[in-house]
């Protein structure tokens, strides 16, 4: 599916990574950071007031909890701890150094602290203290850039400015470059096609060296110069499928990305159970199946993760 945009400013996570936390101060209370050719990733047990136990969900204090060794585990290192422990700095901190070279060329990718081996920090509790969540995100500044396409399948449209010389498109797709993507000349206005994988993106437009935002797109987000970026979600279709349960009367679908709602999304008969195709951003997405009013995890996927109520959610990434 074509998907049509006109396009305005960006400026968020990424550009603020590359440059300003590369001052290892601002990384007190955060994740990680990006220093030269390195990731560092930073974990601080004051930060945090719950930990989870991975085998039962039980929540912990960090008060009662000796934190003797911590590990970063990611869709990166397929969620071993195995060369990404921590180094311990000091009472509270531990820190690990990892060349970005370690990395896959995606994007982003999402990632948790992984206590003794067996908890994991609390998103909530971090959230209510520091802003820290703990699912994290790490972006990628070396991901390569996209390059213009004419069968693209985002088209990027600013309406208007017929008299600049020069419209440049930039976002955190490609870091905030301000030369490489330059718009060509169109009906009305500027236009420019680009091939992106599912995510949300923020961008902008330059027009002869004036940074705008793309006034036709109303979703948008502050960022650190306070003025607005604009924001781009891509997604592709998802097929979630259920096998068997042909006595079932009713078969739905729910998740974090239609907030749960029992009762928005009813999966079809098939040959072989029930299907639901839907679009779906990259990341994470949690979900489960409804059959007659119980909800069940995927019997398919192995991936589950346990929130802090003890319940267990199927895990699906999007790339």
């Amino acid at each position: 599916m074509l998907m049509k945009y006109s396009v305005g400013i960006l400026f968020v996570f990424m550009a603020g990574l590359a440059a300003a936390q590369t001052d290892t101060s601002k990384s007190k209370y955060g994740s990680y950071y990006f220093d030269g050719d390195e990731v560092v990733f930073e974990f601080d047990r004051r930060v945090y007031e719950k930990a989870i136990r991975a085998s039962d969900s039980t929540a912990v204090d960090f008060s009662d909890l000796p934190v003797l060794e911590v590990a970063v585990t990611g869709n990166f290192n397929r969620w071993s701890e195995a060369g990404w422990r921590m180094q311990r700095i000091d009472e509270f901190h531990f820190r690990l150094r990892k060349k970005l070279e370690d990395f896959t060329d995606a994007p982003n990718w999402q990632f948790k602290f992984l206590i003794n081996g067996m908890y994991w920090a609390s998103p909530e509790s971090a959230i209510k203290k520091k802003g820290i969540l703990g699912w994290n995100d790490l972006k990628n500044p070396n991901a390569p850039a996209p390059e213009p396409v004419d069968t693209g399948n985002v088209l990027f449209r600013l309406e208007g400015y017929t008299e600049s010389k020069k419209v440049i498109l930039t976002g955190t797709f490609n870091n905030w470059d301000e030369e490489h993507l330059q718009m060509k000349p169109a009906a009305g206005g500027w236009e420019l096609r680009l091939q992106l994988l599912p995510g949300v993106y923020e961008y902008k437009f330059i027009a002869d060296g004036k940074w705008t935002e793309d006034p036709a797109n109303p979703e948008k987000r502050r960022n650190q110069y306070d003025t607005f970026n604009s924001v781009l979600r891509v997604s592709k279709p998802i097929r979630f499928e259920l096998h068997g349960y042909d006595d079932a009367r009713e078969v739905a679908l729910a998740g974090s990305f239609n907030d749960w709602n029992q009762h928005a999304l009813k999966m079809r008969r098939t040959e072989a159970g029930w299907a639901a195709e839907i679009p779906l951003t990259g990341g994470k997405h949690l979900y489960k199946f409804i059959i007659d009013g119980n909800w069940i995890t995927d019997p398919a996927n192995p991936r589950v993760e346990t929130d802090l109520k003890g319940n267990a959610n199927s895990v699906i990434f999007v790339r």
